[in-house]
């Protein structure tokens, strides 16, 4: 079976060329589709698609892709500094005490008005 599978591994030259290969296809593809959408919807209508792009690529780069890049350096931080012992010790008797006195204490009124 280990040899089957080493010989179906395409090596990563190949495996680079082709996906070079789907990106400039991909590439070809998405200009052609704007050229025809050029033609079938008139010059504004273009400029307007295009102008629309460009606001979604911009906006993209400047918002959501540094928002993005500060979750995934942050929210792994924040994980481990919440799973900490300390940190979880302070959770618990700040703000789960007193929740679940007050749920005995509400079950204990409940139990005592039937």
């Amino acid at each position: 079976l280990a040899r089957v599978k080493r010989a179906c591994t395409l090596p990563p030259r190949v495996r680079l060329v082709i996906a070079w290969l789907l990106m400039w296809g991909l590439f070809a593809v998405l200009s052609m589709l704007a050229v025809v959408y050029s033609v079938v919807f008139g010059h504004e209508t273009t400029k307007l698609m295009l102008f629309s792009w460009s606001i979604a690529c911009a906006q993209t780069f400047t918002f959501e892709e540094p928002i993005m890049i500060a979750m995934s350096i942050l929210l792994p931080w924040l994980g481990e500094q919440l799973t900490s012992n300390v940190l979880v010790g302070r959770i618990v008797t700040k703000f789960v005490s007193p929740v679940v006195s007050g749920c005995y204490t509400l079950a204990g009124w409940f139990s005592a008005a039937q």
